[in-house]
This record gives C-alpha cells, sequence and structure tokens, in this order.
C-alpha cells in the first residue's frame, strides 16, 4: 500500500443518491477495476490493450483524496462523477502520474486522463490545457493500492521516430491514436458508471442479442429476390443484377480500399450493403457504417434498411445524425449516459456526424469512435466532402484502414473525385474499383436527356444557364401532368409551393425540405410514391433531399443550376425505371435566388462547363471536367486544408522530444458545416407530441433520445431566435416545439409567419 497518509478510510468511487447507508455505496477499487477491464477489451481491438488497462486504473486516481472522499459524503449523490464548477478535480493526479512515470508514451495517456470528463485539451494556453494541468496543484492521493499505483503492464509499442515519409503525419496519427484510446476511456467509464447507478438500463443494454451477419445477409437476399421478382423487365433491371453480382465477387477481396461508381438508379444502397455483410462475414467485421452526406437524407436510407430487417428486430439500424447532446458545456449524468456509442450492427450516419467526431475533443462525440475499428465504412457520394476540408477527412480514412482495420467504400454517382493523382497528391492511394468497366455501365444505363434552359452564349453560340423568373418557371411546370422540381433553399422550395397551391389545384401536390422533421418527409414520401405507382398526377417541389437514397420515378424533373454531381443526382429521379425511352431534365437558374458558399462554388463550376458539353452535360468527359475544375484546379493546394492558419492538420506537428496536439482547435477547425445550427423537437402528429411530452415528465435518455431524431428540425441560430416564442428549453437543454399551429402540415415549421424573417432570409 502507498500510505502518503496514514490515516485510513474506506474508499468510494460512487455513492449512491439519497442513501446515506455507504455499505451500499461503490468501492473506488471496484469502479477503477471494472474501468480498466473494459477499457482494455475495448482498445484491444487496435492492439493497445495494455494503453487501455493503464487509462483505466489511473483515470480515477484523484478519488483517492481526502479532499474527494469528504465531497463525496457531503454531495450524496453520484453527480459527484463529474467535475464542475466547484467540484474537486479527480482527473489530473493520474495525467501527471503518467506524464512522470512513462516519459514521451505518458504524454499520450495525460492527454487521455486528464480529458475524461472535460474533454481532450490543447497542449498549452489558458488553465485548462495540458501542460498547465500537469503544472497544477491537487489534493494529495492517499492510501493507492500498489497494484493500481505500479501496475504489471508493458504498454505495446508506437512508432516514435518520423521517417521521410511520415514526418508530415506522424503527429497527426500520434493524435488519432490518442482520440481513439480516449474514445475507449470515455465509454467503459459511462458504461461501468451506468452499471452501478442504473442497474437495470446496464442489464437491458447487455441482454440485446441482435442477430448476427449471416442473418441479416439471408434477410437482405430475400429483399433483393422480391425486388428482383417485381422490376421492371429491361436493360436497368439486368444491370442492377450485374452490379450486385460484382459487388458480391468484390467482398471476398482483402480489406482496403474500394470505390463503387453506379449511375443513380443502379441500386447501389443495397449492392453497397450486400457487399458490406458478405465482405464483414469472410473478414470477421465487427460493424457496418453507412455514412451520407446530408441530414436530410438520412432518413430514406435508414428507412430502406429498416424495411429489409424487419423481421429480425428494430434494434438493427441505428440512425444518427442530429447532435441532440446538448451543446453546452455542462453535462449532466443523465445526458451523458444518454449520449451515443454506436452498439449496433448497422449505424446509418452523417457525414457532418462521422467526419467531426473523428476530430472531436468532447466526451459525447469522441466515445462512439473505438466502435469504428475493423467496421466496413460505405461512404455515399464522397465528391460532396468539402474542398477546404479535404486534407484532414481524407487522413482520417486512410489511418482507419492502415491502423484500424477497416474496410472503406466509396460510393459514387459520377466518377471518382478523390482518389491520388498527379494534380491531387492528397488522394486515396490504392483504391480498388469493384466494377468492372464503369464507364460502360454508365452508356448502358442512360435513360435521360438533360435540356438547359437558357440563352446562347455571344463567343461560342453556346447554350448556357439563363435567368428564369419564378413566374416563367411556374408557368412551365404547369404544363407538366406530373413533375418534380428540385431547388437549392428552401425558402425558394417554400416560395414555389406556395405559388402553384395558390393556383386552385392543389391535388398531387407535394412539398419536401428539411423545414419537416424526418418523419413528416418520411409520410410525404410513401404519398408520392403511391401516387406515382398509380400513375395519378403529382406534383413534388423540393430541396436536394431527394436527390439520394429517395426511390422515385418521375417522367420530368427540372433541376436548378449545382454541381454536375447534383444534376446527376436529379437525373436518376427520372426515368428511374427506364419504362419510356428517355426522361427529359431541365436544368435553370433561378433570377430570385442568389447562393453563397458551397452552392454558388458548384454552381459557377457548373455553369463554366456545360457549354462545351451542351450534347451530353452528364457524360463521363463532362464530369471530368467538372472534377478537375472543382476539385483539383479550382481549390489548389491549399486549399485542401483551408489556410495554414486554419488549418486542421497544423493543430497535429511531428512529435520531437515530445508529443503535442491541440485537440480543442481541431475540433472547431473541422467544420463541414461552418454554421451548425440547433436542434428543435417539433409536435408532429401524436407520437411527436407524446415523445415531447415524455421527453418533459421523464426527462433524456438514449432510446428516447433515438426516437426524438424523427422528429426533429435543425434551425441555424438566426431562425432559431425568430422562433424563440414558440419554443421550450426542457429540463434547461433540449429545445421543444410548443406552440402546435407553428408547424404546418404541409411545409413543416412556418418560420415564414407576420413577424418573422421574410424568406428571402431563409439559408438553404
Amino acid at each position: 500500500m502507498n500510505h502518503l497518509d496514514k490515516k485510513q478510510r474506506t474508499y468510494y468511487g460512487h455513492s449512491v443518491q439519497g442513501d446515506a447507508d455507504t455499505s451500499r455505496w461503490e468501492l473506488l477499487s471496484d469502479h477503477i477495476q471494472r474501468v480498466s477491464d473494459r477499457c482494455a477489451a475495448f482498445a484491444k481491438s487496435f492492439q493497445a490493450e495494455n494503453w487501455g488497462r493503464l487509462a483505466g486504473l489511473w483515470h480515477d486516481l484523484g478519488k483517492y483524496s481526502d479532499a474527494f472522499q469528504d465531497y463525496l459524503l457531503t454531495a450524496n449523490g453520484f453527480e459527484a462523477h463529474l467535475e464542475q464548477f466547484n467540484r474537486v478535480d479527480h482527473s489530473t493526479a493520474g495525467a501527471q502520474l503518467a506524464a512522470k512515470q512513462l516519459g514521451g508514451n505518458g504524454q499520450i495517456l495525460a492527454y487521455v486522463i486528464a480529458g475524461h470528463h472535460a474533454g481532450l485539451a490543447n497542449a498549452s494556453g489558458g488553465d485548462s490545457s495540458l501542460f498547465e494541468r500537469l503544472r497544477k496543484k491537487v489534493p494529495a492521493c492517499v492510501a493507492v493500492p500498489d497494484e493500481i499505483l505500479r501496475p504489471e503492464c508493458d504498454l505495446e509499442p508506437l512508432e516514435m521516430q518520423a521517417s521521410k515519409d511520415t514526418r508530415d503525419i506522424l503527429g497527426f496519427r500520434y493524435a488519432f491514436f490518442t482520440r481513439m484510446l480516449f474514445s475507449c476511456l470515455v465509454d467503459a467509464d459511462f458504461l461501468a458508471t451506468e452499471e452501478f447507478c442504473d442497474r437495470e438500463k446496464s442489464e437491458r443494454r447487455a441482454s440485446g442479442h441482435l442477430p448476427p451477419f449471416m442473418t441479416m445477409q439471408a434477410a437482405l437476399d430475400a429483399e433483393l429476390e422480391k425486388k428482383q421478382f417485381n422490376a421492371v423487365p429491361g436493360t436497368v433491371s439486368t444491370c442492377r443484377q450485374q452490379i450486385l453480382a460484382a459487388c458480391r465477387d468484390a467482398a471476398a477481396k482483402p480489406p482496403g480500399m474500394f470505390s463503387l461508381t453506379v449511375p443513380t438508379g443502379g441500386g447501389k444502397t443495397l449492392s453497397s450493403l450486400a457487399f458490406a455483410l458478405e465482405h464483414a462475414i469472410q473478414r470477421g467485421k465487427s460493424r457496418i457504417v453507412y455514412a451520407i452526406p446530408f441530414t436530410s437524407i438520412i432518413e430514406q436510407t435508414a428507412d430502406v434498411f429498416r424495411q429489409v430487417f424487419q423481421s429480425l428486430s428494430d434494434e438493427i439500424v441505428l440512425e444518427h445524425h442530429s447532435n441532440v447532446d446538448p451543446e453546452d458545456q455542462r453535462e449532466s449524468p443523465r445526458s451523458r449516459l444518454a449520449t451515443e456509442n454506436w452498439d449496433a450492427p448497422l449505424v446509418v450516419t452523417t457525414n457532418v456526424q462521422l467526419f467531426e467526431s473523428l476530430f472531436a475533443a468532447k466526451t459525447s462525440r469522441c466515445r462512439k469512435l473505438h466502435n469504428l475499428v475493423n467496421s466496413v465504412i460505405i461512404l455515399d457520394e464522397a465528391q460532396t466532402l468539402p474542398v477546404d476540408r479535404l486534407r484532414p477527412c481524407l487522413a482520417a480514412l486512410q489511418e482507419l484502414v492502415r491502423g484500424y482495420g477497416c474496410t472503406i467504400v466509396l460510393c459514387t454517382a459520377t466518377q471518382p473525385a478523390v482518389h491520388y493523382r498527379d494534380q491531387f497528391t492528397i488522394g486515396l492511394p490504392d483504391v480498388r474499383e469493384i466494377i468492372p468497366d464503369p464507364a460502360q455501365l454508365a452508356a448502358q444505363m442512360k435513360r435521360v436527356q438533360v435540356r438547359v434552359i437558357g440563352e446562347p452564349c455571344s463567343r461560342e453560340n453556346k447554350i448556357v444557364p439563363g435567368k428564369i423568373t419564378d413566374q416563367e418557371l411556374v408557368a412551365r411546370m404547369e404544363e407538366q401532368a406530373s413533375f418534380l422540381t428540385i431547388v437549392n433553399t428552401r425558402a425558394h422550395a417554400a416560395k414555389l409551393f406556395r405559388e402553384l397551391e395558390s393556383s386552385g389545384n392543389a391535388e398531387g401536390l407535394y412539398h419536401l425540405s428539411t423545414l419537416m422533421c424526418g418523419q413528416h418527409r418520411s409520410d410525404t414520401i410513401v404519398q408520392i410514391r403511391r401516387r406515382l405507382q398509380r400513375r395519378q398526377t403529382c406534383r413534388v417541389i423540393s430541396t436536394q433531399l431527394i436527390e439520394a437514397g429517395v426511390d422515385v420515378d418521375f417522367p420530368v424533373v427540372f433541376r436548378a443550376l449545382s454541381g454536375l454531381d447534383s444534376i446527376a443526382q436529379a437525373a436518376g429521379r427520372c426515368n428511374r425505371e427506364g419504362r419510356a425511352e428517355n426522361g427529359t431534365v431541365f436544368v435553370f437558374d433561378p433570377q430570385e435566388v442568389a447562393l453563397h458558399g458551397y452552392l454558388r462554388s458548384t454552381s459557377m463550376s457548373a455553369s463554366e462547363i456545360i457549354p462545351a458539353f451542351e450534347e451530353d452535360v452528364l457524360s463521363p468527359d463532362a464530369i471530368r471536367a467538372y472534377f478537375e475544375l472543382h476539385y483539383w484546379k479550382r481549390s489548389g493546394p491549399n486549399r485542401w486544408d483551408k489556410t495554414p492558419e486554419e488549418g486542421v492538420m497544423k493543430c497535429f506537428p511531428c512529435p520531437t522530444t515530445e508529443f503535442s496536439a491541440d485537440f480543442r482547435h481541431a475540433a472547431d477547425r473541422l467544420r463541414l458545416i461552418e454554421e451548425q445550427g440547433r436542434t428543435v423537437f417539433v409536435p408532429y402528429g401524436c407520437v411527436g407530441q407524446d415523445l415531447i411530452q415524455r421527453l418533459r415528465m421523464d426527462g433524456p435518455d438514449r432510446k428516447l433520445l433515438r426516437q426524438l431524431q424523427r422528429y426533429s428540425v435543425t434551425l441555424y441560430e438566426h431562425l432559431y431566435q425568430a422562433m424563440a416564442p414558440d419554443i421550450e428549453l426542457i429540463h434547461g437543454q433540449y429545445p421543444a416545439l410548443i406552440n402546435v399551429s407553428a408547424y404546418d402540415k404541409k411545409l413543416g415549421i412556418r418560420i415564414d409567419r407576420p413577424g418573422f424573417v421574410e424568406p428571402s432570409e431563409w439559408i438553404a
């Protein structure tokens, strides 16, 4: 025993709230052992078992202090598990021990242990930085058992010296390892705390026996056979079978990087899942993660997967997108235990959630990361990653493959945009294409003609998209019995919908945008599909949310000017089944809409390319020219990680005498969406109203927050403030729309009511 003080006492990890009988409290040694065992098991998946064991043993070393034990007796509530305000710091002691005893390796453990409540820190700058924490005076630890203080635990070696090939990336790799180890400790600590504080919930979590991948594969095969039986005979159906066969064949190949280049309408969603399941079975993978570009289209993909596995378990598919964890830095035990750790065989998430988590510093965001190890990650529409954050995002994908046993599948409907090439040196190397001849497949599946609504270019007599007024656009749409119109902003979608509705014929007219919650959109899409299948009039005004993962088939599509990859996605909703010889996609440039940021950049690139390829705007040559301009030339190497002063990779310098990284700066800089917005739960239907009431009465838990994701809308800050009179902040953390009349059954949240912002100020 290490007697730093002769006083003898019993040391507790957690108390029982409101129970003064300390015999029912959790012994600190028991808590530390539980965390250590779990953390070691998690870290073993990436050959870091002893790192995990030591992180667990030392994470709560500061609780072996009289100051903490006195506080615990006073507080008498397991909220003492957290460090806030005047509570006793119990994380720094273990970090200081690690740095003192282990040298360079100790620096990594110090980051992990010091941050297991507050989050990963920056190296220096301010009282919360790691270097200041390591110099901080903390209460003395008393009577720490030798098996905790000096365990027989040899750390697995890490690459310590930078070679010529790794000099630019070694600091990033150290930081990536640190964040993965941090994830193991955070999740282990959460689960061990839950085991003591809420045994019923812990047992419920542990009792979930989910079917193995082979059972899931059988369900998918049955669904695919049913689809083939009901398919319209013809070229499209034949091509889909060829795509599926290619995916199944490629699944036998060793893990690594793959690309799946399939035109829209080729069935790549289920074919890529077929690849993932077969690959997981053959190569012993742990889970499948399906990442999608936009929150607005995630629900449709999750619904497709739920339908496939509906006879097995409703716990198979985890849909995780909007960040329902409160952004407030203050955390409570309930909110911490409700955060998501991706403990499901099939996770459907967004690029934002995936990549921002891979560079996160907060415990709630990092908790799930260790569950990415040894997984199959399907990245849908990889070309939509922001140009100015490509370098860190692609580096993270390479690291997942190199050091953490992942297989990555890059899905695209056009052509690979993020592969390595001479003019794109940060691109992904050694990517294997699943489809034998993507160009031939694209030619076989061509079933639409793109026509530009525009005017001749004065220099070369080429057609370019000309400006068109909403009145002219509405007149063109009304010439069609059924159509889909896709625009770039929510305001424009609502405006066009109201103008069509005011014409007096609202039958078969629908609106889709992210101002509607996910369940509302799903219900609307069901009605749209039903009308299309019955050959009834169907007129839809939508934002780009309909462009991926939504299986609809319109004879005519109108698409506002955007990137060629988005126009190709829109074309995938036209003549999808090949029933007609050719469908028509009209591209127009709306006069009343001013674009900004990413939308403006992609539209400008497309408008430069279109005149040179007016015969076939979506030809492989046109798409290649578009990506060459947008990704490789216009951006330039200095833009792939924004600017040097704001670069994410600058936060991870190559280690010399010691490892240092600015984790919080990196998390702040890696924002795929600059303005994240705020998630608001909405009272859509009886179910939405009931879930909000349950949150109000019972507080948050993981299952309830999962359900509420289907009834949530994300509002940018100025729109949130405009709706503030109609919003209740439940438990001081969870915004909910309490004015039922502010949620329209066709348009969703009505922020255009009198007294609020004008539609022209809405942000896409």
